[in-house]
């Protein structure tokens, strides 16, 4: 196989694995709080290190499940890191109106959102201004159907606005501040 050059079978065998890799993290998400951390140990243990695309959406879901900030943080940084590597087709083979360009706002508005939590105004302003240059992704008509787009957008006006603040409060996803 050329380097760079996905064949039907890889793309095919890509797809089984992230549908089940998808399945498998919405079991651990919504499963039994206690037996979450497991859960989600055993799924991170049981990918590939060379499965880039895998271990990016893993992490990015993974992080949003943590309760320390800091490991959440580290997630967040895994997830951006592992996005280096990956591209469009092994995105698409999850789901077709994925690409790369198309994920970062939501990665870097996440780890954003994690520094200003962190008290680290200037790196959160960063990382936001960074989400925000991939906006043109956004503008997908697929995913502006979706609600991704106004929900990216939203978090990026949201987080703005607490960084302006100085604020680090954490904030639930409906944007107001957990009870």
């Amino acid at each position: 196989m050329t380097p760079g050059v996905l064949t039907m079978s890889v793309v095919a065998s890509m797809v089984r694995g992230m549908e089940n890799l998808m399945t498998e993290l919405g079991a651990a998400l919504t499963g039994d709080p206690e037996d979450r951390k497991a859960a989600l140990d055993a799924l991170w243990a049981g990918i590939d290190p060379s499965d880039h695309a895998a271990r990016c959406i893993a992490a990015h879901f993974i992080a949003d499940a943590q309760e320390d900030l800091g490991v959440e943080v580290e997630w967040d940084e895994l997830s951006l890191a592992e996005s280096l590597h990956v591209s469009d087709a092994e995105l698409q083979a999850i789901h077709p109106t994925m690409s790369v360009a198309g994920f970062m706002p939501s990665l870097y508005l996440n780890l954003a959102d994690g520094y200003r939590r962190q008290g680290r105004f200037e790196e959160a302003a960063d990382k936001l201004q960074t989400s925000r240059d991939f906006d043109f992704a956004l503008d997908d008509p697929q995913q502006e159907a979706a609600g991704y787009s106004a929900m990216i957008r939203g978090g990026q006006q949201k987080v703005a606005e607490l960084i302006a603040a100085r604020d680090t409060t954490k904030v639930a996803q409906d944007g107001a501040p957990p009870a």
